[in-house]
């Protein structure tokens, strides 16, 4: 799949994923709060901005989900 064939949100998603993977030392609470403030951005370029912001929001959940559970 070329860049051309992806959606703003797919390019905002793996731009956050393949740049920022040091965002996954912070605490879920502020990759929440980064998320939603993602999220709520309006304007030509709210789909890229919101791609960016639910990758946020997943890296938050699986840390909040790894220190749910212990570890055997």
């Amino acid at each position: 799949m070329g860049r051309q064939e992806l959606t703003d949100f797919e390019i905002g998603y793996k731009y956050v994923r393949k740049r920022y993977s040091v965002f996954s030392k912070r605490s879920y609470r502020d990759l929440w709060a980064l998320g939603i403030a993602y999220l709520q951005t309006r304007g030509s370029n709210a789909e890229l901005s919101r791609g960016m912001g639910f990758y946020f929001l997943e890296l938050g959940i699986k840390i909040r989900l790894a220190e749910m559970i212990p570890d055997n």
